[in-house]
């Protein structure tokens, strides 16, 4: 059964990093789910946004995950992160 699930979510995966706009829409997804109870998209921007490289984007968004609690694995940090710099950073 393990064999099964790993299989299932690499193959998921896969899917996503093959396919942009589905990983955006996961990134949305995720965002909208666990990110607008803090804040809105207006600090991203904002002329002081403090997030300069896309380095400190993954990093913030790590920390963000971990302060919201929402448990998210790499993958969909970096579907987040995908995400916010498309739509809004754009490194």
């Amino acid at each position: 059964m393990k064999i099964q699930i790993t299989y299932a979510i690499t193959t998921v995966a896969l899917l996503l990093v093959n396919q942009p706009s589905l990983a955006d829409d996961a990134g949305k997804a995720l965002f909208d789910k666990s990110c607008t109870g803090c804040h809105g998209t207006e600090v991203f921007t904002r002329d002081d946004r403090s997030v300069e490289t896309l380095e400190a984007l993954k990093e913030r968004v790590k920390q963000c995950s971990l302060a919201a609690e929402s448990k998210w694995n790499d993958d969909e940090a970096d579907w987040v992160v995908q995400y916010l710099n498309k739509n809004y950073y754009k490194f």
